[in-house]
């Protein structure tokens, strides 16, 4: 097997842990969550979902022998398709629309450092810029969702504290 491979049966490894620690969350909630809290969790299992295929759509396109180039761009492809579709599913639009609206800082962050290194190396990988270098920028799109699906676990982690450490419900 492909080093590269490895390194992302080994993400999509994590990216699992990610999602059934956030499926852990919503069954272990013996009071009533925020409802920000709930589009978190969902958040952290839809993302560790989206990286999960992601991670594995090349391990599963390589077992065709696929040219390198076809492999990637069409990894990269459904990888990119896969992110676009679940931002502007109708269920996380209303989502998105009220941390503009509410929480301007974590939006920008979101939009201008976390989405342009997923999303720009993935083109790369679709219209083969720098073919050499496909697998790498592939990697890096699938660490930096990986990445995005870890900080907001971390924030779901957090709210959670600080609502059970305030005596909220």
């Amino acid at each position: 097997m492909s080093p590269i491979f490895e390194i992302l049966l080994a993400l999509a490894s994590i990216a699992g842990v990610f999602v059934g620690f956030g499926a852990l969350v919503v069954l272990s909630d013996h009071g009533a969550a925020r409802i920000s809290e709930m589009h978190s969790v969902r958040a952290v299992v839809l993302i560790g979902i989206i990286t999960l295929v992601g991670a594995l759509t090349p391990v599963g396109l390589g077992s065709f022998e696929l040219s390198d180039r076809v492999l990637w761009g069409w990894s990269g492809g459904a990888f990119l398709v896969l992110i676009w579709f679940s931002l502007t599913h109708s269920t996380n639009r209303p989502v998105l629309l009220t941390m503009m609206r509410t929480d301007l800082k974590a939006s920008l962050f979101f939009w201008l450092v976390l989405e342009p290194p997923i999303q720009i190396p993935l083109l790369f990988c679709i219209f083969g810029t720098f073919p050499q270098h496909a697998p790498a920028f592939y990697v890096v799109a699938v660490v930096v969702n990986l990445f995005q699906c870890a900080l907001t676990l971390v924030q779901v982690v957090f709210a959670r504290v600080q609502r059970l450490g305030d005596g909220s419900p």
